[in-house]
Order: structure tokens, then C-alpha cells, then sequence
């Protein structure tokens, strides 16, 4: 389907870029003329992450990453720009107009989504029909999973090798198959992922299937496998069962985190319905990002042998550094969610979850202590020095004071005593990341001829884009957005960005984007110096270029050019006539 660019720019204008990264960043306040926040794409202490509602654009000064409002809904759900734009189109009423004459290709990423959908419709009719997949069906009814929730969570069973045929009878051509990710190329062929295991279809939170989890029923070495990261799955940027959880956790505004897949599937068969569980890797602060977007009340539920409570610790100083509130809890030894459940019921489940609920830094004190010990002076030196490094991944003070006052108090140790040690220690690392950022606004520092692209992209100044020659700009980036400003005057920033290319797209957020630059109306005598300087400045680099043959010619080092020479002294006569040496 093709959508005029008439209907693209009436739903940008009618989707307020402020409201629409709202509800996705919280913590996004006012700033003057801009909008700020912590970045949502990497972690940060500082807010660096900017809106320019005005221009309806948005820049990390962080990581870089920049854009219009689809831009950023792409981004921060994973879609297409052509899904971002149904998005916003239906959030804003707006109604488009499908063109079925139009013959239009499907794209990569559909075709993709389309064959894992199929893949996992195939593996759940293997699982409920095929007489194969016989073993998977008694180890499901082991575990005690209920025919609703084979369905609710479309478990399936991959029989040895005929996913590939299948799916070759369906159309599907080599490409897409190896860009799903359930298949690999090796010597010997074509080999599927998820041969001969009990399977566990991951969802995004639209209810696309993007990836799949299996367990070996065979000898297979490798316990749990998981597909690999494709064009539409990240591993790190998505938790399992969260979709499924999602109206409930809407509704409670609560998350329980557990490891694995069947902690997810049996918790939420049990009533637990806010278990969900990161992706076979290590917590990320993606993933921190996604639980603070629905949940106000997050417990960690890991396994509590030395594994489990390293994934705790390590997954606490992600939700402190992205300024996460969250609690942890334990279940006895040796004993998953899902047996606990199945002996003592969901009531006495919660029961025993608030029982050994502790926040972040009760955990922390305990965890560190026991490490170190706390019977010595020397042994309390430690233990603070780690637990300050962890108070100093909150950026909120009044957190902060709170964490320094439970540590002095479980250490018997004198309060403004340890917040000294706090800012002592902390005070270096704060002079660091401000030389960092004096060096990156050195670095970012913009030319005459950007300084010149920002004037006119103020609508009170784009008369004067028409008084410049055409060959006026000899930057690349500025020479494309200026021509797009000549050929449409009423052109608007956010319209401009999406046209760029992703790495002029970042430079154009720098032009478009200051944090102390005010937008104001230049006078035609104003905007006359400045072009004027912009030509003084390209006349001293070819003097300077000119000065240095001229300099080997007069020192018989290089032949005698007339001409170069001539060139140099009419360079320096016309410099020194403007008054700008």
C-alpha cells in the first residue's frame, strides 16, 4: 500500500511528538523550549535525551540517535516506519485510504513475521496431532500444563526436519528462511534450530511471533536453545510472556520477574499472570525500560543459589541506573515457582513473596556483607566501598540519602561519616564525565555554513534561502537541505529529517536540536555578515593552502607558478579589505 506524502504529513502534524514520547518516557519534563529526559535507547544518569516539539523532532546527545515522530515509534517498538505510521494514524482517528490497485512488494520484515507465524501454527498442530511429538505431550502433562495454556502460549513440538519442508511447500524461498532464524545454513544444508524440541513461541508485546525458545526431550547437550537475534527479534529488547501478562499487568500495574520460560507459563497458569522472564540472557536495561513502562511494582524472583543472586544483583544496578524502583523476593531452595504453586496454591505464593520481600538495598547489604564480612573496621571499609558504588547508580538524592542511612545503620557506622566517603568518592567521577561532555561539545561544535542551515530553518527566515546562489554551500549535508528548503519553502523540519539517510539524518538533529540556541528572526544585514563571513573563512583556507607552494617557490624548493602567486596576493588584497585578517 502506497500513502501520499499529503496523508504522511497530515499525521505527523496531528501526532504531538511530546505526547506521543510521553507516553513512553515518563520522566520526560520541560526544558525551556525543548522537552528532556533520560534516553530510552541507552542507559544514563544524566538527561540527555531531547524533544523539540516546535520542529517535531527528537535527539540523544548520549548515543546519537535521532528523528521524527514515526522515527521514534519504530524505534522504541520495533515496528516498520510503515507500521509506525497505522500507529499514529489510527491513535489520531485519521483513516487511510488503502490502494488495493497498486501492485506493492512485501517486504522483508512481513515476509519474515509471516513464516514464523506459520512456524509456530505448525509446531502447536505437531504437538496436539503428530504421533511423533507423543513424548512431548507426556512431559507437558508432567508438568502439569493445562490444554488452555498449550493454546494461550501456542506450544508446539518440532519434529526432526520438517518445519524446512514445509515451509518450501508454502513458497517460501531460502532468503526468508534464513533470515527468520529458524534455519541455518551448515556443510552438510540446511539445519532447523528447534529440531525435536518442546517449543515456546516468543511474542512481541503486539502479539507478533518474533523468536522461539526450546527444550530438548532427546540427549541434545544444550538444554534450552533459542533461536537467534533476526531483523525482528532482539533478545535483549523483549521479555517473554509479556504479552500474554499484558492486560492483567495493565490492570495491576505488577511484574514478577522469573528465569526461564516454563517459571513463566506455569506462574501464569497458576494465577500469577505478571510472570514474565528476559530471553535467555543476562537482565538489560532494555528490558528495565519495558517493565517501567507498565509496571509500578516489580519483584525479582530468581533462583537463590550464587547464579541466581548474581542476575539479582546485577539486574538491580540496571533498574538503579535507569532510576527504577524495584523489590526482590525468594522462594526455598531447590523449589521453582511453578512446584511452590502446585503444592501450596496462589495465596500462600504472594504470602511468602511479601514474607521475604526486600528492596534493592536491603538485598545489596545483605549480598555484600556476607561477602566481606562486617566483624572488622576493615572488613565494613569494603562493604561500603561496594554498597556507595551501587548508591551512586541512583541518580535521585533523596534515594540516595535514604541508601547511605540504611548502610550506616545495619553497619553500626556513623551516618555523615559514610555520606562524606559517598561524595568523596563520587566527586572525581563527576569531574570526568564533565570533561566528557566540555570535549563532546568542542567536538560538536557547529560550522558558519550549519550555523547558516539552522537560520533558515526558522519559518521567518526562509525568505532568504532564495538570495543565496545556488552554489553558495559546499558541505555536502547542508548543499541536500538546502535544496530541499529552495524547492519547498513551507517544507517542515521533521518532514526534512525523514527524508534524510540515517547518518544525515544524526547531523541535521545537531543543527536542528541546540539546548541554549533560541530560535530568532535574522535581519537581511544580519544574515548578509554571516555570509559574508562564511566566504572570508573559504578565501583564508585556499590562502593558507596557496601560502605554503608560494613559500617552496620563493625558497626554490617548487617551480614558479605566475598565476598561484597572482592568485595568493589578490586572496591577501581582498581579506585584508574586508577587516577580517
Amino acid at each position: 500500500m502506497a500513502i501520499s506524502d499529503q496523508v504522511i504529513e497530515q499525521i505527523r502534524m496531528s501526532s504531538d511528538i511530546v505526547s506521543v514520547i510521553g507516553d513512553y518516557v515518563p520522566d520526560l519534563k520541560k526544558a525551556g523550549r525543548n522537552w528532556k529526559a533520560c534516553c530510552p535507547f541507552h542507559t544514563e544518569k544524566t538527561p540527555s535525551f531531547v524533544v523539540n516539539p516546535e520542529k517535531g523532532i527528537f535527539k540523544c546527545f548520549g548515543c546519537g540517535v535521532a528523528g521524527d515522530v514515526f522515527k521514534f515509534v519504530t524505534l522504541i517498538e520495533n515496528i516498520s516506519w510503515i507500521e509506525a505510521v497505522r500507529k499514529l494514524a489510527q491513535k489520531s482517528g485519521i483513516v487511510i485510504e488503502e490502494d488495493y490497485s497498486q501492485k506493492v512488494s512485501v517486504s522483508e520484515k512481513t515476509k519474515v513475521f509471516e513464516l514464523l507465524e506459520f512456524a509456530s501454527k505448525f509446531y502447536n498442530k505437531c504437538f496436539l496431532e503428530s504421533p511423533f511429538a507423543k513424548f512431548a505431550r507426556n512431559y507437558a502433562v508432567q508438568r502439569g500444563i493445562t490444554s488452555q495454556t498449550i493454546q494461550k502460549f501456542m506450544i508446539g513440538y518440532a519434529p526432526k526436519g520438517k518445519l524446512l519442508e514445509f515451509s518450501k511447500k508454502k513458497g517460501y524461498d531460502y532468503k526468508v528462511l534464513l533470515k527468520s532464524g529458524l534455519f541455518t545454513k551448515t556443510d552438510s544444508g540446511i539445519f532447523e534450530y528447534m529440531s525435536d524440541r518442546f517449543v515456546f513461541p516468543i511474542y512481541d508485546i503486539q502479539g507478533r511471533v518474533i523468536a522461539f525458545g526450546g527444550r530438548t526431550l532427546g540427549n541434545s547437550k544444550a538444554k534450552y536453545l533459542n533461536t537467534p537475534e533476526t531483523i525482528v527479534y532482539s533478545k535483549s529488547s523483549n521479555l517473554y510472556g509479556l504479552f500474554q501478562a499484558l492486560p492483567e499487568i495493565k490492570k495491576n500495574k505488577s511484574i514478577i520477574l522469573v528465569e526461564g520460560y516454563m517459571d513463566v507459563v506455569l506462574s501464569q497458569q497458576h494465577g500469577v499472570y505478571g510472570a514474565v522472564a528476559p530471553l535467555g540472557t543476562a537482565f538489560t536495561w532494555q528490558q528495565a525500560k519495558l517493565i517501567n513502562r507498565y509496571s509500578e511494582n516489580t519483584v525479582l524472583l530468581f533462583d537463590p543459589d550464587e547464579a541466581g543472586r548474581t542476575a539479582t544483583q546485577r539486574a538491580l544496578e540496571i533498574c538503579a541506573e535507569n532510576d527504577i524502583s524495584v523489590y526482590t523476593s525468594s522462594l526455598p531452595d531447590d523449589v521453582d515457582p511453578d512446584e511452590y504453586l502446585l503444592a501450596n496454591g496462589r495465596e500462600n505464593f504472594y504470602k511468602l513473596l511479601d514474607k521475604n520481600l526486600k528492596s534493592a538495598i536491603k538485598f545489596m547489604i545483605d549480598r555484600v556483607s556476607a561477602k566481606y564480612g562486617t566483624k572488622t573496621l576493615q572488613e565494613k571499609t569494603k562493604v561500603v566501598s561496594d554498597l556507595l558504588d551501587f548508591v551512586a547508580k541512583n541518580k535521585n538524592a533523596i534515594v540516595q540519602r535514604d541508601y547511605i542511612k540504611q548502610i550506616s545503620q545495619s553497619l553500626n557506622l556513623d551516618e555523615e561519616v559514610v555520606w562524606q566517603e559517598f561524595k568523596r568518592k563520587t566527586i572525581f567521577k563527576a569531574e570526568v564525565v564533565s570533561n566528557n561532555i566540555e570535549d563532546k561539545k568542542k567536538i560538536n561544535k557547529i560550522s558558519l555554513e550549519e550555523q547558516l542551515i539552522a537560520i533558515l530553518l526558522y519559518k521567518d527566515n526562509r525568505y532568504l534561502t532564495e538570495k543565496l546562489a545556488k552554489d553558495f554551500f559546499t558541505n555536502a549535508n547542508c548543499i541536500t537541505v538546502y535544496n530541499m528548503l529552495l524547492n519547498n519553502n513551507t517544507i517542515s523540519v521533521s518532514e526534512i529529517m525523514s527524508k534524510l539517510d540515517e547518518k544525515t539524518a544524526k547531523w541535521f538533529s545537531d543543527i536542528a536540536i541546540e539546548d541554549n540556541r533560541e530560535e530568532i528572526k535574522v535581519s537581511e544585514e544580519e544574515f548578509s555578515i554571516l555570509c559574508k563571513d562564511i566566504e572570508i573563512k573559504r578565501l583564508r583556507a585556499r590562502r593558507k593552502n596557496l601560502e605554503k607552494e608560494v613559500l617552496l617557490m620563493t625558497e626554490g624548493k617548487k617551480e614558479m607558478d605566475i598565476q598561484k602567486i597572482k592568485e595568493y596576493k589578490e586572496l591577501t588584497k581582498e581579506i585584508k579589505g574586508s577587516g577580517k585578517k
